[in-house]
C-alpha cells in the first residue's frame, strides 16, 4: 500500500452508520471530508465479523456478502480524493451487545465481565475456534472485494475477542491458549492471521493494533510487545499500530486527557520498531504536525496516527502540507467527542460541522450550510467570546460584511480565563483570534452596544453573543470583606477593576458581558486601594495584552486572595478555578449543595477533573448545607453529621450562569433577522457557543 503521506486517521466509533450496520450517506460524507483534507490513510472504527456480536447498536459489519456494494460506495468516494482506506476488523467477544440485542451470550477467553455493562461472558470452547476463524476469513474476503486497501485487526486494550485473549488480565485459561505464556496468549491472533492469509493471500496489507504497554499490574509487562512482535510479523502482520493501556468504561487510557502528556505511546512504538522490518504507527495525543515531524525525524515511528485532531479539523493534513499550520483548529482534549457518544451521535466541541456534513436522510444540513451566501449582507455581532468569534469567522467566509463589537479591550470573553485555568482551551482561542485576523474582520473593542447604537449602524443581521448573567446564592455573611465572586476574580486578573461593594440587600447578579460592570460578590475592599487603582489606571491600555499566558504569569506574582480558599459552587467553571488556585499554591476546598461536581460535562471529563482535584489536594464537599460565611471560613452542615467549619482566608462565590436575553429581546423587535448564541440563552460551554455561532452564520 502506497500512501500520499505518513498521516493516518485513527479508528474511532462515531455512530454515523445506519441501523443496518452499513455505511450511511452521513457516514460516507464524514469520511469524505477527511479524505478531502488530505490524510494518507483512513481506518474505520471497530467493524464486526459477526453482526450478533457488535460493539455499538449500529456497528459496521462484514457478516454477509450483501454488505459489499454498500461498502464500495464508501471506498470509491474516499479513493476519489487520493486517500487509502481500511476497516478495523474485530469480534466484540466479551464486550459486545449480543446479550441485549440478540439474546446471544458473549464469548471470551474466560468467564469475565464486560467492561461496559458487567455481564459475564462464557468461555470460548476450543472446538468453537474454527468457526471463529471462518468468520474472520469471510470478512477479510468481503473487505477486499469491497475495494478497501487493507485491513486492521483489533487486538489492543485488553478487550474484544483478540485483545482479551492477548492479555493475562482477562485470559485465565489453562490450555494451549492460556494468557500466562507468550505462546498461549498470541496463539489465537496467529491462527486468525493464518486463516486470513489463506483467504486473501500475502499481498493484502494487514495492520495489527496492539497495546505497547497495558499499564496495569495484571497486564502484559512493558517489554512484552517487543518480544512477541517478530512472531506476529512471521504470521502475516504487515504493520503495527501501537497504542497503549487497557479498556475501562471511560476509555481512560485509550482516549487520554492532558494529564497523560503528549505522544505517550511513542516509546512503546519505538521499541517495536527496533525488532521488526515492517512499518510501525504510533498514536496518542499527537495533536500537531510539528510533533509528528519530530517523531518521524527521530526514527521512533514510520506513520503518525491521529484521531481527535482529525475530528476537530479534517483539513489538518492539507494545511500542514501547505504551510498553514496557524490555520489548524486543534483538539482541546475536552472529551466532548467521547461523552457525546452517550447520545449515539458523536459531536466535537470546537468543530460544529463534524458529523453534520449531511443529515441522516442524505441531504445537506441546512443549519450548517457553508456555501457562499447568494447575497452579501451587513452583519453586526455583539460579543467577542467563542460564539461571537465563530459566527464572525463563518459569516465572513460566506462572503458577508461583518463588524464585531466587544465591550472589553480584548477578545475571547469567558474563554480567556477558561484557557488560563485549562491550557488546552487556549489552542482554540488562538485559532479563533488568528482566523479573525486572517479574515480581516472589522473588530471594535471597548464598545458597549445598546439597542439604539445597534440600530444606528443599520445592519441587515444582528448576532447577539453577549454571554449570560452569573447569579450567586444569598448567604449569611456574603458581604464580608474576604468574600469575592469568581467573576470578580476574573475581572481583576483580566485588568478590570471591581466596583465598590453593594450592601447586603442589593441584587447578587453579575453580567458576564454587558450591562453594569457590577461583579456582584466581589467587594472591592477585599483588595488594597493601590491594587484597585493600578487595575483602573492600567486596565484600558493593557487590555490588549490580556491573554491566558499573561494571566498565569500574573497569578504567580499576585492574586487578591489568601492562602486558604473556599470555593462555593461546583460547576465546571468553579472546578477549573479551584484547580487553577491549587496549582498556584492555594489550599482549596469546594463546597456545594449539589450531588456532584461539574454536572454540565459528561462522565469522562468529570472523572478527569476528579483525578486532578485529588492530585492537587482539593477537598470536595457535595450535598452540603451552607450555613453561613464567617470571618474564618464557611460553616457547613449535613443532615447526618454535626456542622463544621471549612477554614478560609478568602471565600469565592462561583455563581450559576443564567440566560440574559434583554439586549436580544430589544433588538429583534427592531431588526427581524436577529440571532442569539452562546450563554446568553443558557449555559452550554464551548460546544454550545460554537455550534450556535456557526448555525447563526449559516442561516444568513
Amino acid at each position: 500500500m502506497e500512501l500520499a503521506n505518513r498521516l493516518v486517521m485513527s479508528p474511532m466509533e462515531n455512530c454515523y452508520a445506519g441501523a443496518d450496520g452499513l455505511p450511511s450517506d452521513q457516514f460516507i460524507a464524514y469520511f469524505e471530508a477527511r479524505a478531502r483534507g488530505g490524510v494518507g490513510l483512513i481506518t474505520l472504527g471497530a467493524s464486526t465479523i459477526d453482526s450478533r456480536h457488535c460493539e455499538v447498536p449500529n456497528s459496521i459489519h462484514f457478516a454477509s456478502d450483501s454488505v459489499i456494494e454498500a461498502h464500495r460506495r464508501l471506498t470509491d468516494t474516499v479513493h476519489a480524493h487520493g486517500t487509502k482506506i481500511q476497516p478495523q476488523i474485530m469480534h466484540a467477544g466479551p464486550d459486545g451487545l449480543g446479550p441485549f440485542m440478540f439474546d446471544e451470550q458473549s464469548i471470551g477467553p474466560s468467564v469475565i465481565q464486560s467492561y461496559l455493562f458487567g455481564n459475564a461472558c462464557r468461555e470460548l470452547a476450543v472446538e468453537e475456534i474454527p468457526a471463529i476463524l471462518d468468520l474472520y476469513k469471510a470478512a477479510a474476503r468481503r473487505v477486499r472485494e469491497a475495494g478497501y486497501d487493507g485491513m486492521e485487526l483489533h487486538a489492543a486494550h485488553g478487550y474484544m475477542l483478540l485483545g482479551s485473549f492477548l492479555t493475562p488480565w482477562r485470559n485465565r485459561r489453562t490450555d494451549d491458549y492460556t494468557g500466562e505464556t507468550r505462546e498461549g496468549r498470541t496463539r489465537l491472533i496467529i491462527e486468525v492471521l493464518q486463516a486470513i492469509r489463506s483467504e486473501v493471500g500475502r499481498d493484502f496489507p494487514i495492520t495489527l493494533r496492539i497495546s505497547g504497554y497495558e499499564r496495569i499490574p495484571a497486564g502484559r509487562p512493558i517489554d512484552d510487545t517487543q518480544k512477541i512482535a517478530p512472531a506476529l510479523v512471521e504470521a502475516g502482520v504487515d504493520a503495527f499500530h501501537v497504542s497503549g493501556g487497557v479498556i475501562d468504561r471511560l476509555t481512560t487510557q485509550m482516549v487520554t486527557g492532558s494529564a497523560f502528556g503528549d505522544a505517550h505511546n511513542v516509546a512503546a512504538a519505538a521499541a517495536v520498531k527496533r525488532v521488526v522490518n515492517v512499518p510501525v504507527m504510533t498514536v496518542g495525543r499527537i495533536h500537531t504536525p510539528e510533533l509528528a515531524e519530530e517523531i518521524l525525524a527521530a526514527g521512533q515511528a514510520d506513520l503518525i496516527v491521529m484521531g481527535r485532531p482529525m475530528i476537530a479539523d479534517p483539513q489538518l493534513p492539507a494545511k500542514a502540507r501547505d504551510g498553514r499550520s496557524r490555520e489548524i483548529r486543534r483538539c482541546i482534549s475536552c472529551e466532548n467527542c467521547i461523552d457525546s457518544m452517550e447520545s449515539m451521535r458523536m459531536r466535537c466541541a470546537v468543530n460544529a460541522f463534524a458529523g453534520r456534513e449531511l443529515t441522516m436522510d442524505g441531504e445537506r444540513d441546512s443549519e450548517l450550510d457553508t456555501e457562499r451566501a447568494p447575497t452579501r449582507k451587513k452583519v453586526l455581532i455583539v460579543g467577542g467570546g467563542p460564539g461571537g468569534l465563530e459566527a464572525a469567522r463563518v459569516a465572513t467566509q460566506r462572503g458577508h460584511d461583518v463588524t464585531l463589537f466587544e465591550r472589553s479591550h480584548h477578545l475571547g470573553g469567558a474563554l480567556v480565563m477558561a484557557s488560563a485555568v485549562h491550557e488546552d482551551n487556549g489552542y482554540f482561542l488562538d485559532y479563533l483570534l488568528s482566523e479573525i485576523r486572517r479574515l480581516d474582520v472589522d473588530v471594535r473593542l471597548g464598545e458597549t452596544m445598546t439597542a439604539e447604537r445597534i440600530t444606528a449602524c443599520a445592519p441587515d443581521v444582528v448576532i447577539v453573543a453577549t454571554g449570560g448573567r452569573i447569579v450567586s446564592p444569598r448567604l449569611e455573611g456574603d458581604h464580608l470583606p474576604h468574600v469575592l465572586s469568581g467573576r470578580g476574580l476574573r475581572e481583576l486578573l483580566c485588568g478590570r477593576a471591581a466596583h465598590q461593594p453593594r450592601s447586603p440587600n442589593e441584587p447578587r447578579e453579575q453580567d458576564e458581558q454587558h450591562g453594569p460592570d457590577d461583579v456582584g460578590r466581589s467587594p472591592a475592599h477585599a483588595n488594597q486601594w493601590w491594587q484597585r487603582a493600578a487595575v483602573t489606571l492600567l486596565g484600558r491600555p493593557l487590555g490588549r495584552y490580556v491573554s491566558p499566558r499573561n494571566i498565569r504569569r500574573v497569578a504567580k506574582l499576585w492574586m487578591p486572595i489568601g492562602r486558604r480558599v473556599v470555593v462555593v459552587g461546583a460547576d465546571l467553571a468553579a472546578v477549573e478555578l479551584s484547580e487553577f488556585l491549587a496549582e498556584h499554591g492555594r489550599s482549596v476546598s469546594i463546597v456545594t449543595e449539589a450531588d456532584q461536581i461539574a454536572p454540565e460535562v459528561g462522565a469522562k471529563r468529570r472523572a478527569e477533573h476528579m483525578d486532578r482535584l485529588e492530585r492537587l489536594r482539593v477537598s470536595v464537599n457535595t450535598r452540603a448545607e451552607i450555613v453561613r460565611i464567617t470571618t474564618s471560613g464557611v460553616e457547613i452542615g449535613r443532615p447526618d453529621a454535626p456542622s463544621c467549619l471549612l477554614p478560609g482566608d478568602s471565600v469565592i462565590l462561583a455563581g450559576d450562569v443564567q440566560p440574559e436575553t434583554a439586549l436580544y429581546d430589544q433588538v429583534r423587535e427592531l431588526i427581524p433577522e436577529t440571532h442569539a448564541v452562546g450563554d446568553c440563552t443558557g449555559l452550554g460551554l464551548i460546544r454550545k457557543a460554537v455550534e450556535e455561532g456557526a448555525q447563526a452564520a449559516c442561516k444568513i
